[in-house]
């Protein structure tokens, strides 16, 4: 439900109770984040969270949406150096416990819930038509060959997979160092010829 443009009560509440379901989400996973949980730490009613959101998977997925951002945005420079930096700005939360949560949350219900697997598909589909744009003009410039802007899935796989398998499932910090080997192994195939 979105929240009222003209009561500001009912857009603090909204906040609050957002607030409190992120550091749930963060503390016990998706099952920590129920109304009455919320209620108690955010100090909201619960009436006024079933206004907000009657089913507990809406309050859900409002706090994942405010979680995450795409993972690419618009930038100047050179494509290498504009992916590095556009990743490495966000190892502060990939770092995090609380990233964990969020894409463990986001994997297992997107099994589960049309609406978070739609959630899911947006995120994929802005980053991959985000990198599109920046491999476009990549090629434009000569920095890559023609024809890396039609593989933006697979090089944005190359890139992602890397960090999340180091994060999530060997549970070790992505440094920037390891941001520029990833970056660097997926345009190398799309490089110019020497």
């Amino acid at each position: 439900m979105s929240p009222s443009k003209a009561d500001p009560r009912a857009q603090r509440s909204r906040t609050a109770a957002l607030a409190a379901a992120v550091d749930l989400l963060g503390e016990g996973g998706p099952g920590a984040v129920t109304h009455a949980a919320v209620a108690e730490r955010s100090g909201v009613g619960r009436a006024t969270l079933y206004r907000h959101w009657p089913q507990q998977q809406n309050l859900l997925l409002d706090a994942l949406v405010g979680l995450t951002e795409p993972l690419l945005g618009a930038g100047e420079g050179g494509v290498r150096d504009h992916l590095v930096r556009q990743i490495a700005d966000r190892l502060n939360w990939f770092n995090q416990p609380l990233s964990a949560s969020v894409m463990a949350t986001l994997i297992d219900q997107a099994e589960r819930d049309p609406h978070i697997r739609e959630l899911r598909h947006h995120l994929y589909g802005a980053a991959v038509e985000d990198l599109r744009g920046a491999l476009r003009a990549a090629v434009e410039r000569g920095e890559l060959r023609p024809g890396a802007d039609e593989h933006a899935s697979v090089l944005l796989a190359r890139i992602i997979g890397p960090l999340f398998f180091q994060r999530y499932l060997l549970d070790q910090v992505v440094d920037e160092e390891f941001v520029e080997r990833s970056v660097d192994h997926a345009l190398a195939a799309w490089l110019p010829y020497t």
